[in-house]
């Protein structure tokens, strides 16, 4: 239960619309400061009250807009009652209706709810409103909903048409929202929360499609409440890692026809339940972790899923298209057997981890080409024109999927990760496909060939006269006089890999510094530390170790907001002072790294001794565009060497399996 009152850190960004680090700027230079009431060393909390005040006296709390005067209000309503029943006590009076026992239970109305309600339908309607509810209620209470774009595939994948549909674990309603959207007839729904099971119905009733709409509260592994249904489809996504549920009460479960869940593997009784609530031939699309196809304690599980023919493709998506947004999360669809099921089961594994469309968010188009890549592929499998060949396995021509038979699939590990078992060059593959794949390389390796000579940077440039020194400073002296800041990872540093039930953080790592590219760590919110030091364009980072030092990463808006990770140094330049580009250049330069170095087995960087030319801000400009092209050109030669290194990949794995023939030598 989250504390009302209390703002966090983060909570106080939001609310004023800066930055996390702007806030930390707030409380180490303003005495008046609200001083923490509460939390952690680590996570401090603070008054909502004398925050707010403070904000004001400076006129740094913005007019909220008609969402936020409704949470504000649901907030202060929530002093009375517990948090669910002022929201879904606010829900009920945004729609106009009254509770329905099955789904929003006794939620009382508080007077200020209704007036609050009242003021947001005239303003920005209701469905608006019940939307905004929603998703506030869900970031409070840790609930991770299902991104629209992902349930809008899930849905294409079960494909119910007018049947039933049952998501055993609905959250928002984000799911069920999507079979709506296609025209399904009848949706059942439970959320284990309460007051989040009435805000879906709410949110899917305020939309005022055609169908049935039930959605109940309970946890529905132990309190089942669709007992006798037979769904026509089930899209879910469950909980990940559970390690509370009651394995051992519900050990002798009539749901486990493929074998008892172990404890750590609450993922496959989710799996299992979808299956027990399908009718013969109904289908289950699952968003899973990618664990679940690989751990040695869900083997035998997944041994007969295969074996009877109840598992049809497990699917890696790119990381990014939901929390935890590190990770390439797995789509599994699976059919309950009608009969004995097929003496010969296929599968159809796909890898589009590596896909574009990574960056889901920003990119629809190549969003939209990982669904299509998808939905192309389910079809031709479902529809029998994709099935294995001997000896190996139908797929497509880029390597991303393939069909294989289940018997196959059952070794020792019983590990149906799709990077395992789909490759651009693996077995199977017509020899007119590899001859297209090995085209396709040597055309782009060339192209990017050409563009790096266009690239190559130093043409017009001039020596400087002998004898002629630069006036330098070392980073210690600037910081004395202002002109930058240094900053370092203090204590431990946030673990990247982390997630927690309140979000995540970006982390910048040394790895992300080394390679150029936006950070790939993440840490759970909720952990955020006053010491952990947050990025900002524009600032300058190195590492702090001589061997991984290749060149500086200069802060741009994708790197803005990131949590600094350990064993990294962070300048930050006054820019009305300072170039970046110039900056970066000339801290990251092996020679004076190396004389700002010390220690013995692992030499490190003291950035306090690295020097600085002091040149005038124009020039210092004109430095920074040069660095920034070399900087360009070292990336482009990176892209030059994966593509190669892709190509040899390809050429070797060819000959190995036989695709390719080398030509006699003379």
């Amino acid at each position: 239960m989250p504390e009302l009152a209390s703002l966090t850190a983060a909570d106080i960004a939001r609310l004023a619309g800066v930055t996390r680090a702007t806030v930390s700027n707030w409380r180490r230079r303003h005495p008046d400061f609200p001083a923490p009431s509460g939390g952690t060393d680590a996570s401090p909390a603070y008054d909502r009250a004398e925050v707010e005040t403070w904000l004001a006296s400076r006129g740094a709390l913005p007019e909220l807009p008609s969402e936020e005067r409704l949470w504000e209000a649901v907030l202060e309503a929530a002093t009375e009652t517990e948090l669910g029943s002022a929201v879904a006590g606010m829900a009920i009076a945004l729609s106009g209706s009254t509770p329905q026992p099955q789904s929003a239970g006794d939620f009382g109305l508080h007077a200020r709810v209704g007036t609050a309600a009242a003021g947001a339908i005239a303003e920005i309607g209701p469905e608006r409103a019940i939307e905004s509810l929603t998703g506030k209620y869900a970031e409070a209470m840790g609930v991770i909903a299902t991104p629209a774009p992902l349930a809008a595939l899930m849905a294409d994948l079960a494909d119910p048409g007018k049947g039933v549909v049952l998501d055993p674990a609905c959250g928002t309603g984000e799911t069920l929202a999507a079979v709506l959207e296609r025209g399904t007839a009848t949706v059942c729904g439970q959320e284990l929360d309460d007051a989040m099971a009435a805000l879906a119905e709410l949110r899917l009733r305020s939309r005022r499609w055609q169908a049935e709409v039930a959605v109940c509260g309970g946890d529905s592994l132990t309190e089942d409440s669709y007992g006798g249904l037979q769904a026509d489809a089930v899209v879910c996504h469950p909980p990940f890692a559970s390690r509370d549920w009651p394995q051992e009460a519900l050990a002798g479960d009539a749901r486990w026809e493929y074998g008892i869940p172990p404890k750590a593997e609450s993922e496959l009784a989710w799996v299992q339940h979808a299956l027990a609530h399908l009718r013969p031939g109904g289908r289950a699309v699952m968003l899973m972790p990618p664990a679940v196809a690989s751990r040695p304690s869900g083997r035998r599980i997944r041994t007969e899923f295969l074996r009877r023919g109840a598992l049809r493709a497990v699917v890696s998506l790119p990381p990014g298209v939901a929390r935890p947004s590190h990770i390439p999360l797995q789509l599994w669809i699976l059919e309950r057997p009608q009969g004995p099921g097929p003496s010969d089961p296929l599968v159809l594994l796909a890898d589009l981890a590596e896909a574009p469309g990574a960056a889901v968010a920003g990119t629809k188009a190549d969003w939209q080409q990982v669904q299509d890549t998808l939905l192309g592929a389910w079809r031709a499998f479902s529809g029998g024109t994709a099935e294995p060949r001997s000896g190996g396995a139908g797929g497509d021509r880029s390597g991303t999927w393939r069909v294989m038979r289940a018997i196959d699939l059952l070794d020792e590990a019983v590990d149906l990760t799709p990077a395992r078992h789909v490759g651009a060059a693996g077995p199977g593959k017509t020899p007119s496909q590899t001859s297209a794949t090995l085209s396709h390389l040597r055309v782009r390796l060339h192209e990017a060939a050409a563009a790096l000579e266009k690239l190559e940077p130093g043409s017009g440039w001039r020596t400087r006269g002998q004898g002629e020194r630069w006036r330098t400073l070392t980073v210690a002296e600037l910081a004395r006089s202002g002109l930058v800041a240094l900053h370092r990872a203090q204590g431990p540093g946030p673990a990247s890999g982390e997630q927690g039930p309140a979000g995540a953080l970006a982390v910048l790592t040394s790895a992300d510094v080394r390679a150029g590219r936006a950070p790939s760590g993440v840490v759970a919110a909720e952990a955020l530390q006053d010491a952990w030091v947050t990025v900002s364009a524009g600032d300058v980072i190195i590492p702090a170790g001589l061997d991984q030092l290749t060149q500086a990463l200069v802060a741009t808006g994708e790197h803005d907001g990131a949590v600094l990770g350990e064993g990294l140094h962070l300048i930050r330049p006054d820019l009305a002072r300072m170039d970046p580009w110039f900056l970066g250049g000339v801290l990251s330069a092996r020679p004076n790294a190396r004389q700002a170095s010390y220690g013995t087995a692992s030499i490190r960087i003291d950035a306090r001794r690295l020097a600085v030319p002091h040149l005038p801000l124009e020039e210092q400009r004109l430095y920074g565009e040069a660095f920034r092209d070399v900087s360009g050109f070292r990336a482009a030669l990176r892209d030059l060497a994966d593509l190669g290194g892709e190509l040899a990949e390809l050429l070797h794995a060819s000959l190995a399996d036989g695709a390719l023939m080398p030509p006699k030598r003379h």
